[in-house]
């Protein structure tokens, strides 16, 4: 990859683990030709909602994202696949008092279609969506109805079982304005911003020459959905953190929401000036907000700042003891993050990525920093790898190191020491 002499100086301004944390969320998350197969899947359910012989046809009012997709924040799910979900919000015209069941079960009909359509055998029925399943991500689709005299977008949402029709429920809903919310509090910093999209876009196309894919040429040259504030990388680090950390200790228990993650991040954004910093201070604002209320005996609690009666601690915490486990994690968590801010050699330092954001994004971030750093030592003639870390191919996931890494002083290139911080990011 030929970088311009600006790109290799705005790599350099940023510290060794900001990158390498840039990098390890640029490989959880959607690239950038998935995202666009991601908004292809979108208006394909739109329109076969439409279709001439669906119930819905002419009931569709609007048809939009939410989550993660809306606000940039997708991750993969697990450590063991790349899968994403997509949330989509689908506005009925239906009257408010509909049948929580019925909202359900027709939006179902509506995707899944007769025996051999092309969702037929796609579609999962769930307890508030239903659920497209494609190869690499799902689609999770929600009816609303809106609710006149409210502002944009505030509706009810259903909850229902067939098997519990004594538990059907509809409930306050605005994800809409807490999408609009979110992104008003964590807007981008606009030379971090255009080094993360780049980033993603390049490695997007390596991935695409490494694969053969021929859908690789598509790509824009500028997306803006990667286009990301340090707060919205925090976001997305810390969601995979939680998978990670659920998947391999709690896999029977419910996880922290995302949207509650979502609404900690933003109302704490903004006031950190790396993104380590940044990642670190999320985690113990959120430690010290769930660890208050677990010391007064309380569950933790908020809602939608643009609809009070959305409550987004709805289903979790359940209990105590569902809060006492986050607590316990996020404890961990930020002992992690504290070291990673330290002086620690580059073996540790991919240990702790690898623990908290999985083996194989690490491993990738680490070997991508090795290459950098070899380029820069053949380059410059020197037998110097900066820092303090001596580091093998087993450690870089099989990287080939200098055959003499000597250990040297930090220097300013990578920013490896404390003192070498770029003092306007």
């Amino acid at each position: 990859m030929n970088y311009s002499d600006r790109y290799l100086r705005q790599i350099a301004s940023y510290s060794t683990i900001d990158v390498m944390l840039a990098d390890v969320a640029i490989r959880i998350q959607l690239s950038p030709t998935d995202y666009q197969l991601a908004v292809d899947h979108y208006h394909a359910i739109n329109d076969w909602l439409e279709r001439e012989d669906s119930p819905l046809k002419g009931y569709i009012r609007d048809f939009y994202t939410q989550g993660g997709f809306a606000i940039g924040a997708t991750v993969a799910r697990h450590s063991s696949d790349d899968e994403f979900d997509i949330d989509v919000m689908a506005d009925l015209a239906y009257r408010v008092d509909v049948d929580p069941e019925d909202a359900l079960a027709i939006l179902h009909d509506a995707i899944r279609g007769e025996l051999g359509s092309r969702y037929y055998l796609k579609t999962d029925r769930k307890t508030r969506c239903s659920t497209v399943n494609y190869d690499g991500m799902h689609l999770d689709v929600t009816p609303t109805v809106r609710l006149p005299g409210t502002i944009e977008k505030t509706g009810l949402i259903f909850h229902s079982k067939p098997e519990e029709p004594w538990a059907k429920k509809s409930l306050f809903a605005n994800p809409h304005g807490f999408a609009q919310w979110f992104m008003s509090r964590t807007p981008p910093d606009q030379d971090f911003g255009n080094f993360f999209e780049r980033r993603s876009l390049d490695y997007d196309r390596e991935r695409a020459i490494l694969s053969k894919r021929a859908d690789a040429d598509p790509v824009p040259e500028q997306c803006p959905a990667y286009q990301k504030s340090r707060a919205v990388i925090a976001l997305q680090l810390i969601k995979r953190w939680r998978n990670l950390a659920y998947d391999k200790r709690h896999p029977n228990r419910r996880l922290p929401p995302s949207v509650l993650l979502a609404y900690y991040v933003a109302n704490h954004a903004n006031r950190a000036k790396s993104l380590v910093e940044e990642l670190s201070f999320q985690a113990e604002s959120m430690l010290a907000i769930v660890g208050k209320a677990h010391d007064r005996g309380e569950k933790v609690f908020a809602s939608n700042p643009m609809c009070n009666a959305d409550i987004l601690t709805d289903r979790w915490p359940a209990d105590l003891s569902d809060q006492a486990i986050f607590i316990r994690e996020l404890g961990d968590l930020t002992v992690k993050l504290r070291r990673l801010s330290g002086e620690i050699g580059l073996p540790e330092m991919q240990q702790i990525l690898e623990d908290l954001f999985g083996e194989k994004p690490a491993r990738s971030a680490v070997k991508d920093h090795v290459l950098r750093v070899g380029k820069d030592v053949g380059s410059s003639g020197s037998r110097f790898m900066p820092g303090k870390a001596t580091i093998s191919a087993a450690v870089a996931g099989g990287a080939a190191a200098p055959s003499v890494a000597l250990s040297a002083p930090p220097h300013r290139f990578f920013g490896d020491h404390p003192d070498d911080l770029p003092k306007h990011q």
